[in-house]
């Protein structure tokens, strides 16, 4: 390993820093989106949105795939995904390859929403960047890329397998 990546005090430090940076843009996001869920339905949580967006870009995919996706205990997926079914929101059904994985798609009052969500924080993503000129926006977005694509993958159980090779949808997150 070259000696620039050694782990000095320096780099901790670096290190550390951009550990607290992030913190601070997953409590902003955290907040907007359990603000916009209440917006939505007074029944929603932020993580329902969470698990809606993931449906939408991912989907169709299970809530094993969910849960593993997203990091969550997949009792509480299944709570947001049932609650998220009772609004309207989400559908299921069972896999053309296995009838006993279950799908879950987005319907499009999902998608109609999630739009109307994502120009709300575009709007609110143009105005910190406002003072933001192209290259440090560019640098910004290689550096995140970067960063994103040096994470190892997540295990692909056969749910998951079942539900990736099933055509997941291509919408990104915000």
């Amino acid at each position: 390993m070259p000696d620039q990546f050694a782990l000095t005090p320096e780099r901790s430090e670096q290190i550390s820093q951009i550990i607290a940076e992030f913190s601070e843009v997953f409590a902003f996001v955290r907040t907007r989106w359990a603000r916009f869920a209440e917006e939505t339905h007074p029944d929603l949580r932020g993580s329902g949105i969470l698990v809606l967006q993931i449906v939408l870009r991912k989907g169709p995919v299970t809530v094993t795939g969910l849960s593993q996706l997203l990091g969550m205990d997949k009792a509480m997926v299944s709570r947001q995904v049932s609650k998220l079914r009772e609004l309207g929101f989400v559908e299921s059904a069972p896999a053309a390859e296995d009838r006993r994985v279950t799908l879950i798609t987005a319907t499009d009052k999902a998608r109609s929403v999630i739009d109307q969500l994502r120009a709300r924080a575009a709007h609110d993503y143009h105005l910190r960047f406002a003072d933001w000129d192209d290259a440090e926006l560019d640098d910004l977005g290689a550096s995140l890329h970067r960063f994103n694509s040096s994470a190892p993958e997540q295990a692909a159980g056969p749910a998951v397998r079942c539900a990736r090779d099933h055509g997941g949808g291509a919408e990104t997150a915000s």
